[in-house]
């Protein structure tokens, strides 16, 4: 059977796959309501649409209309109510939705949608915590806890969120996320990097075969990380700061005394001025003074504006990628890639109508982490549409801006029902009114 290609419909396909392989924790009993499956899609589609109130609103359609959007476009049967809907999240772990990550990525794949994302030969995956919510009052076991000077505790989820992303991209592509969260068996707090330890053992797995480079920050940097990275069949290139590094930058101090740090210099015109690209790299230096010391690859870039010496960018990365005049641009330049963790990516997911930081719910148990996952999931589905849908990627221009598409199509479908998304798409490109559905009341 030949796969199906990506559109709305099949992405909303993969999302219920998982739903059905979700487990309702629920006692059995006719005075159940609303499933599982009218839970998760209606969460979703308060993401996917970046409204709040985008339930109650087809809910009051569904009264007048007997149908909704919520019907049609995400396949709801029932429309729980916000409340209704956390109570039934919170017992749904987010990890039964990570497959849907995998289905769409593996999708972009075959059908060459990541060909503008490989660079060095393969993927770039960034590696970046972040935390997605906070309080001083509510707390699980699921909570991180930082106790402050004056003796107040703040509780907090946080979790890493793995993204694709290519020099001069200004799309990236969601993968599952790894939840930082207290571990069975374990007395000390989560960290990131254990996180990222599990990421790589839960989906290394998915992108066997493939030339996978990880970037990340200094906290990545050591040994056992870089280790594990190498075990699983992918490259790093992660920011090595002096600071963290004493045994590696006392190596470089020795080999530059002896003229072993090779230089290369680039100009560039950007813009309205010359920039200037110094680069230093050297190979095969130790990680760290005991033994065994992994042996790395070291460059530095210091990004200049001749016209007046002002530092553009200065930053240090090591990686296991040969280190040669060809090279060394393209190893720096993917490991300040990094950046679009936060500005395509956390960035828009905070203040771009997501509201990753907003605490839309904690619960007991999963809620938290159900709900940023399902978030994220509204995210990478835009972002698909934006790289495979011709309709959607001409409405987005054409609007120009992120929040006001996001107006039209809540303004939309707040007063008038569409028959797919398909028919949404097309009623905001010509205005065709034959693909409203008629009033069924």
């Amino acid at each position: 059977m030949e796969p199906m290609k990506l559109s709305f419909g099949v992405l909303i396909v993969y999302l219920n796959r998982a739903i059905l392989q979700m487990k309702d924790p629920r006692l059995a009993s006719n005075g159940t309501k609303y499933t599982i499956r009218d839970a998760v899609l209606g969460a979703f589609s308060m993401f996917f649409m970046q409204s709040e109130s985008f339930l109650e609103h087809q809910r009051h359609m569904n009264s007048n209309q007997g149908k909704s959007n919520a019907q049609t476009l995400f396949g709801m049967i029932k429309i729980p109510t916000v409340p209704q809907i956390r109570n039934i999240l919170d017992e749904i772990s987010a990890t039964a939705l990570f497959g849907v990550f995998n289905h769409v990525y593996q999708s972009l794949r075959r059908e060459g949608h990541l060909k503008p994302f490989e660079y060095l030969g393969g993927l770039l995956v960034a590696l970046d915590g972040t935390q997605y919510f906070d309080s001083h009052k509510l707390n699980c076991k699921c909570c991180s806890s930082r106790t402050h000077k004056n003796g107040t505790v703040t509780y907090f989820h946080s979790a890493i969120l793995p993204v694709i992303v290519a020099p001069g991209q200004s799309q990236v592509i969601s993968l599952a996320p790894e939840f930082i969260t207290p571990q069975d068996g374990h007395q000390k707090q989560d960290c990131e990097v254990a996180a990222a330890k599990r990421w790589l053992k839960t989906h290394a797995p998915e992108f066997q075969g493939q030339a996978i480079t990880l970037l990340g920050d200094d906290l990545y940097s050591h040994q056992p990380m870089c280790e594990q990275v190498i075990a699983s069949g992918m490259n790093f290139i992660f920011t090595c700061l002096e600071t963290s590094h004493t045994a590696v930058y006392d190596w470089l101090k020795y080999l530059d005394g002896i003229g072993e740090v090779k230089k290369l210099e680039v100009k560039q015109w950007n813009s309205n001025s010359s920039e200037l690209y110094s680069y230093q790299y050297v190979n095969g230096i130790p990680l760290r003074d005991s033994q065994p010391a992994m042996k790395v690859n070291w460059c530095k870039l210091i990004h200049t504006r001749q016209s007046d010496g002002e530092i553009l960018y200065e930053n240090s990365f090591i990686t296991r990628h040969e280190l040669n005049e060809q090279s060394v641009p393209l190893v720096a330049a993917a490991g300040r890639c990094r950046w679009k963790t936060e500005n395509e990516n956390h960035n828009v997911l905070k203040t771009k109508g997501y509201h990753l930081e907003h605490n839309f719910g904690h619960g007991q148990q999963h809620l938290a982490a159900c709900l940023l996952t399902l978030n994220l999931l509204a995210f990478l589905f835009h972002t698909v549409l934006h790289l495979t849908d011709l309709a959607y990627g001409q409405i987005r221009l054409k609007r120009v801006t992120r929040k006001g598409f996001f107006q039209d199509i809540l303004s939309l479908t707040k007063y008038l029902l569409f028959e797919s998304w398909p028919s949404l798409i097309d009623f905001m490109l010509y205005g065709s009114a034959s693909t409203l559905v008629a009033n069924s009341s």
